[in-house]
């Protein structure tokens, strides 16, 4: 399928799902342009320097897909759509109806091949394996690769919110839309917060904002998970209880959400599931962040300014973004740190051709 009308394609599958983002025609050009410039697809290598080139997509991908959000999923697939790729996709073994809604959108010819298992040859027939997961997950398949594939995997990561102000009706919206959605699972989903001033004043706040902030729908949490998060609630009113600055607020009468004010800033484990931690802003944040600095995805700002972005920078972020757009990346965003198109591709560089 030539370019203009595959992307056509891609733009009207996507329309159906708001939370993907504005997938227009004109927009998918403007990230290829972007990242490949017009490279990508063109009848004829391009002057590129001394010399021309041209790209052609690494073909079969193949994509290994979690079950945590389906969110990452159809991007990946969509990346590899936008290339010109052959997709394969290893869906999870729960499925993800998002996916096989969307797929069904597409034309036949350009529709990825899915199975809730590795299929014989496709590990080895791929050119590139695109792995979403836990970094057990990640190794696993790292192992398996051969020296000829690409192997882009995307593991297991923390993002965090920074916040120079006091807590208000926008603050606190923002801040659900970003810990809500997902039930807080996502790569994209803050785990804690680090407040500038009166911390336990701001989370005091925002526990009386959230019940008001809209929840998108959820499954009843099994009761693994449901025994953790009482486990977790139980320990910290002991320590509410009995240690200075330690408070907690939950949603009652279930486990929607709880906020818990920790004055120590340092990292502790968080259950998820709606889980907000909120700590006192570190005297120096990206010493204190220092252990996790690799496993930083988004940095969530408010306010978004040269000196909170600078902050960012130097604790590890790969995306800084204003709080309440944690979950919302733009189209033209580097996941992980990587150019999402320019990864999918291959570069032929030709030399001594006349124009």
């Amino acid at each position: 399928m030539l370019r203009d009308k595959r992307i056509a394609a891609i733009a009207s599958a996507a329309a159906a799902f708001s939370w993907l983002g504005d997938w227009t025609p004109e927009n998918l050009s403007r990230w290829i342009e972007l990242e490949l410039g017009l490279l990508l697809n063109g009848p004829e290598p391009q002057r590129y320097g001394t010399h021309h080139c041209l790209t052609i997509p690494l073909s079969p991908i193949l994509h290994i897909v979690s079950g945590n959000t389906p969110h990452a999923a159809l991007q990946s697939l969509l990346r590899g759509l936008i290339v010109g790729a052959v997709n394969w996709i290893k869906l999870p073994s729960g499925g993800l109806p998002e996916l096989n809604t969307f797929v069904d959108r597409l034309p036949k010819e350009i529709r990825p091949a899915m199975a809730t298992r590795l299929l014989p040859g496709w590990l080895e027939g791929a050119e590139a394996v695109v792995v979403f997961g836990s970094d057990a997950a990640a190794e696993e398949f790292a192992g398996k690769i051969l020296p000829t594939q690409k192997f882009l995997a995307h593991g297991h990561k923390i993002s965090l919110g920074l916040i120079w102000s006091r807590c208000h009706e926008q603050l606190a919206e923002g801040i659900a839309k970003d810990v809500f959605p997902f039930d807080q699972l996502g790569c994209l989903s803050p785990q804690f917060f680090y407040v500038a001033g009166d911390s336990a004043e701001f989370a005091r706040q925002l526990s009386q904002l959230l019940p008001e902030q809209p929840r998108p729908g959820r499954a009843a949490k099994d009761l693994g998970i449901a025994a953790a998060l009482r486990a977790f609630r139980e320990e910290w009113r002991f320590r509410a209880a009995t240690e200075e600055g330690v408070f907690l607020w939950e949603s009652p009468g279930n486990l929607d959400w709880a906020v818990v004010h920790d004055p120590d800033p340092g990292l502790v484990a968080n259950p998820l599931h709606s889980t907000i931690f909120i700590k006192p802003m570190p005297l120096d944040t990206a010493l204190l962040l220092s252990p996790i600095r690799r496993l930083i995805s988004t940095i969530g700002l408010h306010p978004v300014n040269r000196e909170s972005v600078n902050l960012g920078v130097r604790s590890g972020a790969q995306r800084l973004c204003p709080i309440g757009q944690m979950q919302n990346p733009p189209l033209t965003w580097h996941h992980d740190g990587w150019p999402a198109l320019a990864s999918l591709v291959r570069y032929v560089d030709v030399e001594g051709l006349e124009t």
